[in-house]
């Protein structure tokens, strides 16, 4: 559901995100002539809610980019420097690889396995894929406040 914001709240809050999450310059913004940007930013802010989602959606994180990257991550690929080296048997010149010597380097895409494992992982847990953390509770105490029985606080008796 969205939120219906008034238009000086939803300044604040485009403000509030150009100043990398300063909310006394997005006051400033919104109010320039504030006595105290301090205190009405942070009750601004206190006032608009912003989710986390809702924020990365007003920074154009939509779930689209997010699954864009998320595929290319998985997809992800590095480039490696290698030196080609000719067979034994073959002549220098001629044959597989007729100018490799070890002055001529190569460099080759190949798939990066440890950036995929690590946007695997996130896309799973995105998923809710990995069951949930279970916390085990092994002492139960009952405190009892109040009068004891048989006493009287007045009295002592």
């Amino acid at each position: 559901m969205k939120i219906k914001r008034t238009l000086r709240e939803r300044k604040f809050i485009d403000a509030y995100i150009k100043n990398n999450g300063n909310a006394t310059k997005a006051f400033l913004v919104v109010s320039p002539n504030a006595k105290h940007p301090k205190q009405y930013g942070y009750r601004m802010l206190q006032k608009v809610d912003l989710s986390v989602s809702e924020l990365l959606n007003e920074m154009g994180m939509t779930d689209a980019y997010l699954n864009q990257k998320l595929k290319e991550g998985l997809n992800a690929t590095k480039v490696i420097s290698v030196i080609p080296i000719p067979p034994k048997d073959a002549k220098p010149g001629t044959g597989d690889l007729p100018l490799a010597n070890e002055k001529n380097v190569d460099f080759i895409d190949v798939e990066d396995y440890n950036v995929r494992v690590k946007y695997l992982d996130m896309a799973l847990k995105l998923k809710g894929k990995y069951p949930a953390e279970k916390h085990e509770i092994t002492e139960r105490k009952v405190v009892v406040i109040g009068k004891k029985e048989g006493k009287d606080e007045k009295n002592n008796t």
